[in-house]
């Protein structure tokens, strides 16, 4: 008998066709997955289902939980593993859709486009190009926390447009470019751009507070494209409002979707320097089809081979 895999969020065509070809699929939501799963051997989310003791404890036979991303903070990986069920996911799928995004956004910041839309006067064309500056990256210092798969990429990249590199991580890092390892209070006052790629731990969770935002150089830019509560929102709000930050881009906030009093949505006349996007860096179509290749992980626990991409084990 095929092993029964539930999925309660997207797949793209291909992995489904994939996966029907070796399991009996049943659908779910994230909202009604409990009363689905029971006789679940595998089960596949994305980012709206919370993979938690309660739902585990309705899935007595599940051997394996795949998260089609990469951050696994709606799984419970602890209590899974407890149960000897076995939880993958696709940590290398949105590397380059990350990024593009970053440095893209690194660009805006410093070389902002307002592209003519239509005919204007003479005089106006000259109001506007006179108003308009911008400066060179080569200038600045990139100081990057977390520099691992989307970190170490982002690092490569700042570098080829001759940006200098701080970084700080959790671990030794060997990198194939010019790049310095500092603590973070040195990378917070000598950066003139910090973008963070940590993953959400109870170690990053509002790791950018009021407190290490004091320790930002003067005038500093922001990017966050990795997780939402790595930031206190209402600090960072704050320092865009006072000008001790020049610019910021977030893709990730926290809650999402974010409120009608969302502090970020309250900025005064900073609000034109900060670019807020709604947590669209890795949603990429190739990213997005890379995400749904858990499935191969998902059928390799189910035939009892190892996957590739297995939780790592301090989850």
């Amino acid at each position: 008998m095929k092993p029964v895999v539930v999925v309660s969020e997207t797949l793209s065509e291909r992995a489904v066709q994939w996966l029907r070809d070796r399991a009996e699929l049943r659908w779910a939501t994230p909202e009604n997955v409990g009363e689905i799963i029971r006789d679940a051997d595998g089960l596949i989310v994305r980012t709206y289902t919370q993979v938690n003791g309660q739902l585990l404890d309705a899935a007595p036979n599940l051997k394996v939980v795949g998260r089609a991303g990469v951050a696994l903070e709606n799984i419970d990986v602890p209590a899974c593993r407890s149960r000897g069920v076995e939880v993958v996911h696709t940590p290398a799928a949105n590397t380059l859709a990350v990024v593009d995004y970053t440095i893209r956004m690194i660009i805006e910041m410093n070389r902002r486009f307002w592209p003519l839309d239509g005919y204007v006067s003479s005089e106006r064309f000259h109001e506007i190009r006179k108003q308009r500056y911008g400066r060179f990256l080569s200038d600045c210092t990139l100081g990057i926390i977390g520099c691992g798969r989307i970190g170490g990429r982002v690092g490569r990249a700042a570098a080829g447009l001759g940006m200098a590199v701080l970084y700080n991580d959790i671990r030794d890092i060997e990198l194939d470019y010019r790049a310095v390892a500092v603590d973070k209070p040195t990378l917070y006052a000598e950066s003139d751009i910090i973008t963070v790629h940590t993953p959400l731990t109870e170690l990053t969770r509002k790791l950018i507070n009021r407190s290490t935002l004091e320790q930002f150089r003067e005038g500093a830019q922001f990017i966050n494209a990795a997780r939402g509560p790595i930031v206190d929102y209402a600090a960072l709000a704050e320092a865009m409002r006072s000008g001790k930050l020049d610019a910021c881009v977030i893709d990730c906030h926290d809650p999402e979707p974010p409120p009608a009093d969302y502090p970020m949505f309250h900025l005064g006349e900073a609000q034109e320097r900060a670019i807020l996007t709604p947590h669209t860096a890795a949603r990429v179509p190739k990213a997005m089809e890379n995400m749904s290749d858990v499935v191969h992980d998902v059928m390799a626990v189910l035939e009892g081979r190892q996957p590739e991409y297995p939780a790592e084990r301090e989850q």
